[in-house]
């Protein structure tokens, strides 16, 4: 991300970083390599960005949005761990994942660990509220999570029924991140709520963005396993919105390719190729971009820091663009 959206909350991030650090130092060596390697393969702090800079725009930040940023970056990170393990994936950020470094073992109880430890820095606020909202956003991105994998190879799915899963998949933690940063600076209960409708808009472009990521992206630079959402049979937007124009002989065709047993590279790349030339993917594209427009909608009728709202916007704009 740009280095323009991090300048307002330079501080407020490396304090972030440092509260990171410090709840991951602990007494057993092999513990201290695994849930720090955890950490190198986190996100990219797009979360505690959206605590700090919500916070920045209605008030000040403050000891509880410290926590609540590290908090989310940690469940946010072991998601990321038992995702890889569920899709067999052998990279992430460049580097192995855990059921590559190791095994799939320490990397589910790697991931359970930030967990916990998530849930330790959320209860340190004395915040009964924010620890309600933090586990919410757990439990539906796990019933998300669950509804996929429920729905592998129902590729006939209708495109609000993609979105139902989206929203309470990718969705709750960046709505959760929103929510909190403007509850922790004292915003009202309508700014809370634009804030939330914020978050909740941006997850769901940033989720069709990494569908469309995982279909035309490379490797090199995604720096982690792609196609894997082909090779488990998961609806994603541009396959959907492409069965729904294609003709009926186009329809049997992509159903047929993608139903075979022996899918492999060269298939996925039969199946993009068909995608992009049928303008799927650029429509998924802009649907997501439309989504992000509604989410700065919502921050325009918000009074407060501009210079916060303007990372905001940057930070939400960044999403439909980026690479990895």
């Amino acid at each position: 991300m740009s280095e323009d959206i991090y300048r307002l909350i330079a501080d407020e991030m490396t304090a972030v970083e440092t509260l990171m650090r410090q709840a991951l130092s602990g007494t057993d060596p092999f513990v201290d390599e695994v849930v720090r390697y955890a950490v190198q393969i986190g996100g990219k702090r797009l979360r505690p960005a959206v605590v700090l800079l919500t916070g920045k725009v209605v008030g000040n930040t403050t000891e509880h949005h410290t926590k609540a940023a590290a908090a989310l970056e940690f469940v946010h990170t072991a998601t990321l761990i038992h995702d890889d393990i569920l899709d067999g994936a052998t990279l992430r950020r460049h580097l192995a994942t855990f059921n590559v470094k190791w095994n799939a073992q320490v990397g589910v109880l790697a991931g359970d660990w930030l967990l916990t430890k998530a849930l330790d820095l959320m209860t340190q606020t004395g915040d009964i509220e924010g620890l309600k909202a933090l586990t919410a956003a757990c439990r539906q991105t796990c019933e998300g999570e669950l509804r996929q994998i429920g729905a592998a190879g129902k590729f006939e799915m209708s495109s609000e029924e993609y979105l139902q899963i989206i929203a309470s998949k990718t969705a709750p933690f960046l709505a959760c991140a929103a929510e909190l940063g403007a509850c922790y600076a004292s915003a009202t209960p309508l700014e809370i709520e634009r804030f939330r409708f914020f978050g909740q808009q941006l997850g769901l472009a940033f989720q069709m963005i990494d569908d469309v990521l995982d279909l035309i992206g490379t490797a090199d630079t995604a720096g982690k396993t792609l196609r894997t959402d082909l090779i488990h049979r998961k609806p994603t937007l541009p396959l959907i919105l492409y069965l729904q124009k294609a003709t009926a002989d186009e329809q049997r065709e992509m159903l047929e390719r993608l139903r075979r047993d022996d899918f492999d590279e060269r298939s996925a790349n039969w199946v993009v190729e068909r995608l992009s030339q049928a303008g799927a993917v650029e429509e998924a594209k802009t649907t997501a971009a439309r989504l992000i427009v509604q989410a700065t909608d919502a921050l325009s009728e918000i009074k407060g820091n501009e210079e916060a709202k303007n990372a905001l916007v940057q930070l939400a704009r960044y999403v439909t663009d980026r690479e990895k």
